[in-house]
């Protein structure tokens, strides 16, 4: 019994002896992979580079370029962006400011860039080499801080730059004046077909039909407006088909413009005639006598013998019948 206990406590030990070697062995190695690590390395070489000095790690002493933003490589290599181009691209920067419409910016950096074709360089090259030119204050430092290689095609870059500043609240904001829109008492049909577009444009993933938004705009529209849509539908411009009652709402309000330019021109011409008519002194309307008394065109009677066969002006006459009255 004696040699048989003895035996097992030597299997035991043996086996935490190989435990044990098995253990120290997996931590050697680990630390022999962390030792030479690249990262590990170039750090190590870093610090044996810094001088013995106390403040001699409070500067950088390399520089890392960070892009978040990595354009392709394009086939011409000899490509060369204009100086002009990039001055107007700056000239229009984006800050990131809540009064800034981030898709307004997207379309004035495309209409900028159509200006220029560069053969051998496609868009997400050419595009993406000038959109952070485009950027300033906390647009560019949304930039910068991107992670590196994140953005390498002129979609992801737009769908990136939408999400950080296109924000949730402003989409609620959109959709509410959209949902909720009404004509506004003065303002002409046109100008309200306008703004309704305006909102629309503005949030283009508003989510309504166009069904829905001629039924919001016709439920919108002042009481004049929505008779008129109803009488050219044959009663009911809701029953219209979409393409129609969308085309008859466009006419409407081209309509509206023509007839407000006609009143402003009757207007315009009406004023003329009473601007005339005032620096007449009364005279008849459409009279306006911008020079001197020219002496052939006087009121004088050259027939001194009979002096009462003179035709003066009603105002002109008064005058002298008063001063004649006086003696």
């Amino acid at each position: 019994m004696q040699t048989r206990s003895k035996g097992n406590q030597n299997l035991l030990f043996n086996d935490n002896i190989d435990r044990l070697t098995r253990e120290l062995r997996e931590r050697r190695d680990t630390a022999d992979l962390e030792h030479n690590h690249p990262l590990r390395m170039a750090d190590e070489q870093d610090d044996h580079n810094l001088p013995a000095n106390i403040g001699a790690g409070d500067a950088p002493r390399n520089h890392r370029q960070g892009q978040g933003i990595v354009p392709p490589a394009v086939q011409n290599n000899n490509f060369e962006i204009k100086s002009g181009l990039i001055s107007m691209i700056q000239g229009n920067k984006f800050h990131g400011l809540p009064m800034e419409d981030p898709l307004d910016h997207l379309d004035e950096f495309d209409r900028l860039c159509s200006l220029t074709k560069i053969n051998g360089v496609s868009e997400d090259g050419f595009k993406l080499r000038l959109f952070p030119f485009s950027l300033g204050d906390k647009a560019h430092i949304w930039e910068k801080n991107l992670p590196h290689g994140s953005i390498t095609s002129w979609d992801d870059c737009k769908k990136a730059f939408l999400a950080k500043f296109f924000s949730n609240a402003r989409t609620a904001r959109l959709r509410n004046e959209i949902s909720g829109f009404a004509q506004k008492n003065g303002e002409s049909f046109c100008e309200a077909w306008e703004r309704f577009k305006s909102y629309t444009n503005q949030c283009p993933h508003h989510g309504f039909s166009k069904a829905s938004l001629l039924s919001t705009l016709y439920r919108g529209a002042l009481p004049r407006i929505r008779m008129l849509l109803d009488t050219a539908s044959n009663g009911n411009f809701q029953n219209k088909d979409v393409a129609e009652g969308w085309e008859l709402v466009e006419n409407l309000a081209q309509s509206d413009v023509d007839d407000e330019q006609y009143q402003v021109q009757d207007g315009e011409g009406n004023q003329l005639e009473e601007i005339s008519y005032i620096n007449n002194q009364g005279g008849y309307k459409g009279y306006n006598n911008f020079k001197t008394n020219n002496p052939n065109l006087s009121y004088r009677s050259t027939n001194v013998a009979n002096p009462q066969d003179q035709v003066y002006p009603p105002q002109q006459q008064q005058v002298i019948e008063k001063f004649n009255a006086g003696y």
